[in-house]
């Protein structure tokens, strides 16, 4: 069983890392990316022209994609693992309240260690592949994100660029890098600005945030090449822009409150918090 690091130590991690100016990244791959290394490693050419038409990636550079990726994650502070779907340590991988995964899902996301090795990811300091959710609960005496972003400079790789002014509004230093969405051609028409604009910027901002689906993979190992702090926040960009949480969440998590940025645990979902 391997070890999966808490979240509330992974952002004690990140807080220093800002604080000493220190590369660091945290790179989750998800089911979603489990699903393109499997494409990839077996051929399966009709998953990879769903996943390409969605992400924008062309056929022609998925080798590039899994060389960015390897890389990546090589060199990630943490990158997720899907092992504790599968061993009673987390809520159980639904699809909503009351449909589990797909056979085809389940199938795949089991042999995630096995693909992790096909692909070359060499680094086993693991963490959840919700991070992104749980980096913004309110648990009592646990800091968020929403904490160690106060009083720092903090940009966002996002296709939602209204996320700037929800953000500002509530008094957060926000930058965004605005990116394509999905089915309008990332690679082409985003990849080598964002790229771009990360080497010469890396290191004037205290955090990145990046919510770039596949691509924003290598996105958040470059900034930490570069000597930048990313850490991989997914659909909570949707979330701050008011969108609900995925269905497969709703028993674990809801909006707080108090706070629209932040979420809290259910009663169903506070039985698994020794393990977040």
């Amino acid at each position: 069983m391997n070890y999966i690091n808490k979240i509330r130590n992974i952002l004690t991690h990140l807080d220093n890392s800002i604080r000493f100016k220190q590369p660091f990244s945290l790179i989750r791959f998800g089911d979603g990316g489990i699903k393109v290394i499997h494409a990839f490693i077996f051929n399966d050419r009709e998953q990879l022209v769903t996943i390409s038409k969605k992400e924008g990636i062309p056929l022609g550079k998925y080798p590039m994609l899994m060389n960015g990726w390897a890389q990546a994650a090589t060199y990630a502070d943490y990158i997720d693992t899907q092992e504790m779907y599968f061993d009673g340590r987390f809520w159980p991988r639904v699809r909503t309240a009351k449909k589990g995964m797909t056979k085809k899902t389940k199938e795949r996301m089991e042999m995630w260690s096995d693909l992790y090795g096909r692909v070359e990811f060499k680094n086993y300091n693991y963490c959840n592949p919700e991070s992104n959710y749980l980096s913004v609960i309110r648990v009592d005496g646990w800091r968020n994100i929403l904490d160690i972003m106060k009083g720092r400079k903090v940009c966002i790789i996002t296709a939602k660029p209204k996320i700037k002014s929800v953000l500002l509004d509530r008094g957060y230093d926000v930058e965004v890098v605005k990116i394509v969405g999905h089915y309008k051609n990332q690679y082409k028409n985003s990849y080598d600005k964002t790229m771009e604009y990360i080497e010469q910027n890396a290191n004037s901002y205290d955090l990145f945030l990046c919510c770039a689906g596949e691509l924003g993979r290598i996105y958040s190992g470059h900034i930490k090449k570069c000597g930048g702090r990313c850490f991989d926040l997914g659909y909570i960009a949707e979330f701050w822009c008011g969108e609900s949480i995925h269905p497969r969440l709703k028993p674990f998590l809801i909006r707080s409150i108090n706070n629209f940025l932040e979420l809290k645990l259910t009663d169903f979902g506070r039985r698994y918090i020794g393990n977040i």
